[in-house]
């Protein structure tokens, strides 16, 4: 066993310890569930910095919205300038960090509010912060999908055990357990834009049509490598010279790309290449949140994604692109860069087919 390895296991197990500790520490008054009518108040709790699990679970805000239910999320910094935009959202908090400083002034802040429902909808990593923050809000409904803090919920759904599913589904089960089942909802993502930006991003793409090139991930996996991007460049510009081609991805990835004068944003929020993506004709993209922004605006897309590492979490299956118009080429191995220049090619002709 490698030796980060071994650390990363051992970190792991002391969370897990620490986890259950605290739950037979601090006892957990179970709250009941109001009835659907009389939901007036909504707290989501987003506790790591993924965009892509703040989009695809983005029906459930509007469907909240039209119900007259006040939806408030915790969120990093970068989720609330994502979001913020978006009218069926009342307020945010802001988490800064899981060191425990940072988890007890928000659990101090919350502590002046009182939701009807508290939402843990993600799982992450067993995290000690994530239950300290979860026991502090023990005297309100909370409705969690995360094994791990099963002892902080107030109702465990195990929506989807076997992995079989697009993590969207879950928008369809919280409806049904505040709502009851059959319930009606709206199953499109929802990403308003803040009218200023999308104002810049007219302006910017005028007339012009535009296919936008995402090649590098945040995780080395998901990153093409020097041959296939110069063969995307080289075949967009050879078989489709009337597209304008913009390059995203994060400003320090940016000047990986071996292209010489490419086009990127001349903006440096994310929300720009957002906007951008709406005003687009096409996506070519790797496992990135730019493949979910591409299926809230219905954009033709071709998505290249690593296998899974590990067959018990199927990432291709439950983060594919929710969108009819989208083609994901799955790698034979756990890195996008694997993917054979025929397969690549095939999947680029039948895009613009």
């Amino acid at each position: 066993m490698r030796l980060g390895t071994f650390h990363k296991k051992k970190r792991l197990l002391i969370n897990k310890i620490k986890i259950n500790f605290l739950s037979f520490l601090l006892s957990h008054k179970s709250a009941s569930l109001l009835p659907a009518n009389s939901i007036k108040s909504c707290l989501l709790i987003h506790d790591n910095s993924k965009l892509g699990d703040l989009i695809v679970l983005s029906a459930l805000y509007r469907a909240l919205a039209e119900r007259g239910i006040k939806l408030s999320i915790i969120s990093c910094g970068v989720g609330h300038a994502f979001l913020k935009a978006n009218p069926g959202i009342t307020q945010f908090f802001i988490k800064d960090s899981n060191s425990i400083p940072d988890v007890l002034k928000l659990r101090r802040e919350l502590a002046r509010h009182q939701f009807d429902v508290v939402l843990d909808p993600f799982e992450t990593l067993p995290s000690f912060g994530h239950a300290l923050l979860l026991s502090g809000l023990r005297n309100h409904y909370i409705l969690g999908f995360d094994k791990w803090y099963k002892r902080y919920y107030s109702s465990y759904h195990p929506h989807d055990e076997q992995l079989t599913e697009h993590m969207a589904t879950r928008t369809r089960v919280i409806c049904e357990h505040l709502f009851g089942e059959g319930v009606q909802y709206d199953e499109r993502y929802d990403l308003p834009l803040p009218a200023d930006v999308e104002q810049q991003l007219q302006d910017f793409v005028g007339d012009s049509k535009v296919v936008i090139v995402n090649p590098i991930g945040a995780k080395k996996i998901c990153r093409m490598s020097t041959q296939q991007i110069q063969l995307i460049d080289s075949w967009l510009k050879e078989n489709h010279p009337e597209l304008r081609i913009i390059y995203t991805g994060h400003p320090k990835d940016l000047p990986l790309i071996p292209i010489k004068d490419f086009e990127t944003l001349p903006f440096k929020d994310f929300i720009h290449a957002v906007a951008l993506t709406k005003y687009c004709q096409y996506v070519i993209s790797v496992d990135t949140a730019l493949v979910h922004i591409a299926s809230a605006y219905d954009r033709p897309t071709l998505a290249f994604y690593p296998k899974a590492r590990h067959e018990d979490y199927p990432s291709p299956i439950i983060w594919a692109p929710n969108n009819l118009r989208a083609q994901q080429v799955i790698s034979p191995t756990c890195s996008a860069y694997d993917i054979e220049e025929r397969v690549l090619l095939d999947a680029l002709k039948r895009l613009f087919q």
